[in-house]
């Protein structure tokens, strides 16, 4: 009977997509793609934007991500992540978390989802015999326990407040559709029919069909607990971005991109803000999670060492000459101006970032103030620092007196700046750099290498300073293996810059172990960290670039959030 139905509901989707997007019985939502056909939709193994992002409308999730605050909630409502947990409690001493589920959730075969189809889901990723990249959760996690089918026990190896996100990072699979067809060996999800036919599921849509090179489609699933308005959501391939954004403007795609990957190319955006505005369609803006940055080499690149040895101790890593001081760090990020970086080189698309992470992200303190343009309090702070303009000519490098820390004593000051080539973005902001440096004193050799050339270099820390962009950031902005010294690997490791601060690591480790786990004292935590890495500038940090969605005018009752453009999907309606 559902096989049937199924077919009917393709039947008709068909029909509405042929009579066009806005037609009858709630309409249909199409996005577009350029990244070529989704591959593998199990969640488990998913691992591309596109499969992500339908995921989030065909799996149940552990819990909802606050689409505010990006954190995960107890309970709330949240249409992209289908959350079981009701609430759940952790234990005094921090290793058991205990889970309450909802009781009201069925996959679309009629079958209950269930604390059971949680743990053979986790049970296949410990397993160790799939190819899912989402492996971080084993690290902290001893034993995952269905006590029965409400409620999950979560035993840890070692108390983390982390492994709360861990646990919600691999979707949830259905057990009695599944384990029939993997005669006792978990290796055989990876080849499973299933991932790319998706029969079972449990969100708001259903999966519908897959025609290659086409489009991908999903038909709304009448028996969720809160059913949507849209009849079906089309995603279709388009050979490039700009093919995607002449469909949308010729009303043949209800948005630019799809739910997962959404962005208005950084060129377009300010067409498309004055489109908005004259009522075309409707757009939302956010800052992304990710950030550009010039780090600064701490340490003696002519002899780079590890940060500690094998038993936690410390290593003399000697200092660099110049960034070994903290006031030439503090004099550079006054030096110059951050609108000319975000001008020239983001055109216009980005905003200035104080420390790591973006405004996007809870843990990143956004009442920070940033580093201003005061090219005379940067050279006050350089004179401070030991270095002087010797010879009344600012075309002249500035050089080292006695009072430098690390400097020889009459050596200029000039270092060498990195970027990948082809990069146009990071080409365009060392330029800048180079320039309005260089009008104080500060001479720059502005050098783009191969990006596999580039990371030698990072890794290995031979390296002045060097500007790369890292995205995709966790939410507490939690960096402990980039800020402290157990990520100062030569080599491989992330703390490239060598950077060690006692204060630091500690927080990071309360905000790891903290009893209770408590939001708000975690998230105080974190900003201390935030404002301390804006002090001493390991990285000079430089900007985030903006996001923005566009959608139809058609799809009304459109409430989107930052990374979440679909979370009040049960209150879409599209009209005529």
């Amino acid at each position: 009977m559902y096989k049937l139905t199924r077919i009917l509901l393709l039947l008709a989707l068909f029909a509405l997509l042929v009579g066009g997007a806005s037609a009858q019985d709630g309409g249909i939502l199409i996005g577009t793609n350029f990244g070529g056909d989704p591959t593998n939709m199990n969640p488990l193994i998913s691992n591309n934007t596109v499969e992500l992002g339908l995921n989030e409308f065909l799996f149940p999730s552990l819990f909802n991500i606050d689409p505010v605050t990006r954190a995960p909630m107890m309970g709330g409502r949240n249409d992209q992540d289908n959350g079981l947990a009701l609430d759940w409690s952790i234990s005094d001493d921090g290793s058991t978390y205990t889970f309450n589920l909802r009781d009201d959730i069925t996959w679309n075969d009629g079958t209950p989802v269930t604390a059971h189809d949680y743990q053979f889901t986790f049970d296949a990723l410990a397993s160790g015999l799939t190819s899912s990249p989402r492996t971080d959760v084993l690290q902290s996690v001893e034993t995952v326990e269905a006590v029965d089918d409400t409620t999950i026990v979560v035993k840890l190896k070692i108390n983390s407040c982390r492994v709360i996100e861990e646990l919600d990072d691999f979707g949830i699979l259905p057990k009695h559709h599944i384990e029939p067809m993997l005669d006792g060996d978990f290796s055989n999800i990876d080849t499973l029919e299933y991932n790319k036919n998706p029969d079972v599921t449990a969100g708001v849509f259903n999966f519908g069909a897959l025609i290659a090179d086409q489009q991908t489609s999903l038909i709304r699933n009448d028996n969720h607990w809160m059913p949507v308005s849209p009849e079906g959501y089309i995603i279709r391939n388009v050979p490039d971005q700009i093919v995607g954004i002449e469909q949308f403007l010729a009303g043949e795609a209800t948005s630019v991109g799809t739910a997962g990957s959404a962005s208005v190319p950084p060129p377009r955006m300010q067409e498309f803000r004055d489109r908005a505005e004259a009522g075309e369609f409707q757009i939302y803006e956010y800052v992304d999670d990710g950030l550009t940055f010039v780090g600064f080499n701490l340490a003696d690149r002519s002899n780079p060492v590890n940060g500690q040895d094998e038993d936690g101790n410390a290593i003399d890593q000697g200092k660099h000459p110049l960034f070994g001081d903290v006031r030439v760090r503090q004099a550079i990020a006054q030096a110059v101006n951050y609108d000319d970086i975000i001008e020239g080189a983001a055109e216009g698309e980005a905003i200035q970032v104080n420390s790591f992470g973006t405004p996007a992200l809870w843990g990143y303190d956004a009442d920070m103030e940033p580093w201003p343009y005061d090219p005379d309090a940067a050279l006050a702070l350089l004179a401070e620092a030991g270095f002087v303009d010797h010879d009344e000519d600012p075309s002249t490098p500035l050089v080292a007196t006695e009072d430098a820390l690390y400097a020889e004593p009459g050596s200029e000051f000039a270092f060498e700046l990195l970027t990948n080539s082809g990069n146009v973005v990071r080409e365009a902001a060392g330029t800048v750099i180079q320039d309005q440096l260089g009008q104080i004193g500060i001479a720059v050799d502005f050098q783009t290498q191969e990006f596999g050339a580039l990371v030698q270099f990072l890794l290995g820390q031979d390296f002045d300073a060097i500007m790369i962009g890292f995205t995709n950031l966790d939410q507490d902005t939690d960096a402990r293996n980039v800020f402290t010294p157990v990520g100062d690997l030569v080599g491989g490791g992330f703390n490239f810059v060598s950077y060690s601060n006692d204060r630091l690591t500690e927080l990071y480790d309360q905000a790891l172990s903290l009893p209770g786990c408590d939001f708000a004292e975690r998230q105080a935590l974190y900003h201390e960290i935030s404002n301390i890495l804006r002090e001493e500038l390991p990285w000079w940090w430089l900007f985030a670039p903006f996001s923005m969605y566009a959608e139809a005018n058609s799809v009304q009752n459109w409430m989107p959030y930052a990374e979440t453009r679909y979370a009040n999907m049960a209150d879409i309606a599209i009209s005529p």
